[in-house]
């Protein structure tokens, strides 16, 4: 019986412990993302200052045990071809609300006072909804959607991609830049290394602003 108390004492003083020596964290905040590689030599000033470019939405971040656990979630107008007699819009592949994102795992270090550099991997993630309400999931590539195959077909088509992070801790405040790359297409059904590669073409560039909470 002591024995037992003595387990659940530890694991209720486990987060406790964490907390204070700062291997846990937890953090949430917005982010924007430029929706064009930044680095393609036709990018325009016009392109960088049009809103339609941007999309803005909310980032969680975590660290348990030195492991970051990190999401967000970024929410744009599908694009609008053409407008009905009814006056109502046209939406191109019928997508009417955009919400994606990406969940990573992965490891920071610090490169500088208050500064840390992260690099963490995992699929990008996203839904698509229609003018009629109807949300089709996907994961790893917008072609990957759950209700168009089979559940494990759909899991072992989730490609990896990855995200590099540079944040400026500000007490309980980070101000980061992040450079997200989808692979090449590395998935548990095409396991091949040379689409471990990133695909440099798909970069996107963003900032996010977080608030501590411990």
């Amino acid at each position: 019986m002591k024995k037992l108390v003595s387990f659940f004492s530890l694991i209720l003083l486990l987060p406790s412990l964490s907390w204070a020596s700062g291997l846990f964290s937890l953090g949430f905040g917005s982010i924007n993302q430029f929706q064009i590689e930044p680095f393609n030599p036709g990018l325009h000033q016009a392109q960088v200052i049009d809103v339609h470019n941007w999309a803005t939405g909310g980032e969680l971040r975590s660290r348990i045990l030195g492991i970051q656990l990190d999401g967000y979630m970024l929410i744009q107008q599908g694009k609008i071809i053409d407008v009905t007699e009814q006056g109502k819009p046209v939406f191109e592949d019928d997508v009417a609300q955009r919400l994606f994102g990406m969940v990573s795992v992965g490891f920071s270090t610090e490169v500088a006072a208050f500064t840390r550099l992260s690099i963490a991997a995992g699929p990008l993630v996203g839904f698509d909804v229609n003018p009629g309400f109807h949300i089709n999931f996907w994961a790893g590539s917008e072609d990957n959607v759950h209700n168009q195959a089979t559940l494990s077909e759909f899991f072992a088509n989730i490609t990896a991609a990855y995200r590099m992070r540079l944040d400026l801790n500000l007490g309980g405040f980070t101000i980061g830049v992040h450079y997200q790359v989808p692979s090449l297409g590395f998935s548990y059904a095409h396991p091949e290394l040379a689409l471990l590669e990133p695909d440099w073409s798909k970069g996107k560039v963003g900032a996010s602003f977080i608030t501590s909470f411990f």
